[in-house]
This record gives C-alpha cells, structure tokens and sequence, in this order.
C-alpha cells in the first residue's frame, strides 16, 4: 500500500485539514485548475480573447506558491488557448519553476464538452505521472466531477482541486477508483 498526504487549504484564510489516504498500486496525479479571475466583458471583442484582471493574476501566483509547496511536480502542462487559462497556468508554472514555454495547447479545452476534455486525459502518455490541467467552467468542474464519480461544485477562479486516480495508464480516466487529496482555493464564486 501506497500513503498519499492530504491537506486542504482556503487562501486567504489559510483554514487547513490534514490527513492520509490509502491508495493502492501505481497511480496518476492530476491538478485540475479553473482560470483565474478574467477582465469584464467589453473590453475585448470576444469572450475567448478576455485576459486575467490583476486580482486573477494574484490568485494565480498564490495556487502556484501553495502547489511547489506541497511538492507538485507536473510532467505535463496543458491549457485552453484562451489568455485568461494560458496566463493562469503561466503564473503557476513560473512559481513551480517549470518553463511556461512547455504548456500545451488545446482549443478543445476552451470549445468542448465534458466528453472532449476527458477523452483528452485519456490521451496523457502514461510516461506522465502528474498532469496539470487549466481550463473553464462548467467544463472543469464537470471533468473533476467525472474522474472523481461525485459531482462537484463550480470550481471558484484560480481554484485547484488535486486527484489521484489509481491506475498506471491515462487511458482508464474517469473508469477506475480516484482520490481527492487536495484543493486549493480563494473561495471567491466569481
């Protein structure tokens, strides 16, 4: 048996729970992020081209500082295109000291349903052991919900919720057992 540490955690409250969970054999990790706070609409021509207003930024920084923390170390990075999820994973990568230059893109973050986002985990090379993930809602929280067979929330901006799912391959996402070991959040609905 393999012992994952759990803490949660609420900035700027810093409200902490501690634990261990039991995991079982080989398993993959997941950090799946929500953008942060994003500029009003009006001041860009579209929804997809609106960027992080500097409270999102802020926000971003903090999930990134609280992560190399607790010792994330992603071997995949992957964004929607849109500025608001590419800058927030940007910060994050920054903060972990991992070149942000190594995010991947996928329009299908930003376009698709929750079929789409998870068909792209499926497709992580089991060579990755822990992946990040930063999209939108409701998609985020709908691909959290679907790989930890509960629903979940709406995730807040710049929240993270951590998985295990305990399997060796990418491939049974969504299909096989999964563990919720950590979150992270500012607790702003917005």
């Amino acid at each position: 048996m393999q012992y994952i540490f759990f803490e949660f955690i609420t900035i700027p409250g810093y409200i902490k729970g501690i634990g261990l969970i039991e995991v079982a054999g080989m398993s993959k990790k997941i950090h799946i992020i929500r953008h942060g706070k994003a500029e009003p609409f009006g001041l860009v021509s579209s929804d997809f081209q609106r960027t992080l207003a500097p409270r999102g930024a802020a926000d971003a920084k903090k999930a990134g500082i609280e992560l190399r923390k607790r010792g994330a170390a992603p071997g995949l990075l992957i964004s929607s295109p849109a500025p608001r999820a590419l800058y927030t994973l940007r910060l994050i990568a920054e903060e972990l000291k991992l070149d942000p230059e190594s995010i991947i893109t996928d329009s299908a973050i930003y376009e698709g349903d929750t079929d789409d986002l998870l068909g792209l985990v499926r497709a992580f090379p089991d060579t990755v052991e822990e992946a990040m993930f930063c999209g939108h809602n409701p998609g985020v929280s709908e691909l959290a919900g679907r790989l930890y067979g509960e629903f979940c929330h709406g995730m807040a901006t710049a929240e993270v919720i951590t998985l295990v799912l305990e399997t060796d391959s990418w491939s049974n996402a969504g299909a096989c057992a999964c563990q919720l070991t950590g979150r992270i959040s500012s607790d702003r609905r917005d």
